[in-house]
């Protein structure tokens, strides 16, 4: 679930997730794979919201590299007046300031950023000319520390230039798929798009269930907990509110923040959920970046809405096993729509 497979859409590699996802923060609907970077050390993995603390030395570093071009269609130019770069912790500088209060923890950060090598200057990713904008989660568990703490405090509409050591990053592992050595700072130039606070579970009005639908029991800390009748799976596509939302209506080509659980028909199996992770997944809706189940019963739907959707095996993977799906699965899913931006 955490990864958007070649089998959901091909992506954009967000090179700064702990996982392949497209947008970050927690990942996608429909794999049960998880990929943590092999090396990555435990500040890679955990993620403190706070703000860069910036030691005088490692912003002078900063100010020594110069960034030309506000297109938002076009990568910005970026210039290094000393190679390598390498700072003793993540550093920032607001190139421009944006408006609006400031984000924090448990916030999220919409983005549109430029990756380089702090060794060479070497351009490893941009979402300028892709029109990407991936989102963080500040505090969640897919994203390396080092960009967590650089988003948080910053504004909407701002532009920021921050760099990331090894230690905040991949660790001594480094990203052997992406360029990144062990010993690679990176330097990112990202606008900050928006900022949002997700909720953090569904609220609104219950629902009642639908006979012969799977049932659901909820726990505000564990999620929810689904069992499959002893039926044959639908063969087509069931969409059900379990809590109608009263926030706004989702779009297509919105980026979705949810909680979700998700269970093979055939025996139960949970295969993955963001409830155990404790973060939450980010990615846009309505665009072929998800499982075309996902795209079709959640546009339309409103944040604050648990939905339960029943997806036949044409709507999720067809004849492709991932991890804990066997081929030709039906698929049950329990979202939270925490979130459309």
């Amino acid at each position: 679930m955490r990864s958007f497979r070649p089998a959901v859409a091909a992506a954009v590699l967000s090179v700064l997730c702990l996982t392949t996802v497209a947008a970050c923060s927690s990942g996608s609907p429909g794999s049960s794979a998880t990929t943590t970077p092999a090396g990555a050390g435990d500040a890679a993995r955990t993620n403190p919201a706070h703000p860069p603390v910036n030691n005088p030395a490692d912003v002078k570093i900063l100010e020594g590299i110069t960034v030309a071009g506000d297109d938002p269609a076009v990568t910005p130019k970026v210039t290094f007046g000393t190679l390598p770069v390498s700072v003793g912790a993540t550093a920032s500088r607001t190139l421009k300031d944006g408006t609006g209060a400031a984000s924090k923890a448990g916030d999220k950060v919409t983005v549109r950023q430029a990756l380089f090598l702090g060794s060479t200057g070497k351009q490893l990713q941009s979402d300028f000319e892709s029109k990407e904008t991936p989102a963080f989660t500040l505090g969640g568990q897919d994203s390396i520390s080092g960009l967590v703490t650089a988003l948080t405090g910053v504004k909407a509409g701002s532009r920021v230039l921050f760099a990331i050591p090894p230690a905040e990053a991949f660790g001594d592992q480094g990203r052997t798929a992406a360029g990144i050595g062990g010993a690679d700072d990176l330097v990112v130039v990202a606008d900050i798009v928006s900022i949002s606070t997700p909720l953090t579970q569904a609220t609104g009005t219950v629902v009642a269930p639908v006979a012969g639908a799977p049932t659901v029991a909820f726990d505000a800390t564990t999620g929810p907990t689904i069992t499959v009748p002893k039926t044959a799976a639908p063969t087509t596509l069931v969409v059900q509110n379990l809590i109608d939302g009263a926030g706004a209506q989702v779009k297509s080509g919105q980026n979705l923040t949810v909680h979700y659980t998700g269970v093979v028909w055939a025996d139960g199996t949970v295969f993955d959920s963001s409830w155990a992770r404790k973060s939450p997944a980010s990615f846009q809706i309505g665009t072929g970046n998800v499982i075309p189940g996902w795209d079709k019963g959640l546009v339309g739907k409103k944040v604050g809405s648990r939905v339960l959707m029943v997806i036949p095996p044409a709507d999720g993977y067809g004849a492709q096993a991932q991890g804990k799906i066997p081929a030709n699965s039906t698929l049950v899913f329990v979202v939270d729509i925490l979130d459309a931006s």
